[in-house]
């Protein structure tokens, strides 16, 4: 069965849509969400407060996460999870819910999750030293218990796997998450890109604002792409934003562009030949392995043989271009590895590798 078919099949709640309007803290949790999936280098969609607080969209499966703050520093029980409310939907039973298609079979291969800011409390153990608990492998009373409430809630038959249902506790302050999730941001901006970010403030608002917008939009959509372009945020539209905050940011660049603008005035040959490939590097730097590598490589040199490097910075590009030669390429050009040494002697100028 495609997996548009299925999804579009599952309950739908536009209910949180609304309440995020009012308290919208949890829905960021899914901003951490999306910058871990970035980091996979996987295809990926985000989708905000559909049918459930966050939904991973991949190629081959889905993923549903719902995130419960607890004010105090309690427990999350399983009473707490299998209770059930008003409407008679339980915590438990209404995110499980989620991996059964039209037909009524349960799909293993779907995850459900319960996140929030508290460790789970099975009864006999509270999990307080591990991030993710697998609800398959608590104890065995709490799980009697969870597979009674999601059969009897959903009149399911036959009996029920737990297999990737999960309870995870979040580090990140679901109160007040702005700083844990500016911290966030500059932590997976340098992890991914190996720089420090400019302005973190102004792309975390802008990310911020994207995914308020995204959790706000109210309407029931019954087309699956329609869903992904309303209520979604995927690989591509991360990749433009961070390539576009980068450009706008990353000073080395310009630096080199004026570098070889003066140090050629009178050769227009060079200069051309050294700004297209510093277009090439810097807009390719991020995703090509084998340019990440040379560049740790000469940030290493440069810092292990900084005493003996030559004086003028053209000097510098020549000796370190001779020495880092046997790494390049056919791909790579000669222009190419000179101003990819540039821009590493301008960032390390600006302290973005300490």
């Amino acid at each position: 069965m495609p997996l548009a078919n299925y999804y579009m099949n599952l309950p739908f709640d536009l209910s949180g849509s609304i309440a995020k309007n009012r308290f919208r803290n949890e829905i960021l949790w899914g901003l951490k969400k999306m910058f871990d999936l970035y980091k996979e280098d996987i295809e990926f969609t985000v989708v905000f407060d559909y049918s459930c607080d966050i939904e991973v969209h991949k190629e081959n499966c889905f993923e549903f996460y719902q995130v419960k703050t607890q004010n105090d520093n309690g427990t999350y029980t399983v009473n707490k999870l299998t209770k059930k409310n008003k409407s008679g939907d339980s915590v438990i039973g209404k995110l499980y819910k989620l991996k059964y298609n039209p037909s009524g079979d349960e799909c293993e291969e779907t995850k459900v999750a319960l996140v929030s800011n508290v460790p789970l409390n099975d009864g006999k153990k509270v999990h307080n030293n591990f991030e993710m608990v697998e609800l398959n492998k608590i104890d065995q009373k709490a799980i009697v218990l969870i597979k009674k409430c999601i059969k009897d809630e959903l009149n399911l038959k036959k009996d029920i796997s737990l297999e990737n249902a999960d309870f995870i506790k979040t580090g990140m302050d679901l109160v007040n998450p702005e700083k844990t999730l500016i911290g966030e941001t500059v932590l997976f901006f340098e992890e991914k890109f190996n720089c420090e970010p400019k302005k973190v403030n102004t792309l975390y608002r802008l990310l911020q604002s994207e995914v308020f917008n995204k959790a706000s939009f109210e309407l029931q959509l019954t087309n699956y792409d329609e869903v992904l372009k309303k209520k979604g945020i995927n690989k591509e539209f991360l990749d433009e934003v961070l390539n576009k905050y980068i450009e706008n940011t990353d000073t080395a660049v310009d630096e080199v562009r004026r570098f070889i603008g003066k140090q050629f005035e009178n050769n227009f040959k060079a200069r051309l030949k050294l700004n297209t490939a510093l277009m090439q590097v810097s807009s390719s730097l991020r995703s090509n392995k084998q340019l990440k590598n040379i560049e740790g490589q000469i940030v290493e040199y440069i810092q292990d043989q900084i005493d003996i490097l030559p004086e003028s910075d053209i000097e510098i590009v020549e000796h370190i271009s001779e020495k880092m030669y046997y790494l390049k390429t056919p791909e790579i050009s000669k222009e190419e590895l000179q101003v990819l040494i540039l821009l590493v002697l301008k960032r390390l100028e600006e302290g973005v590798y300490e």
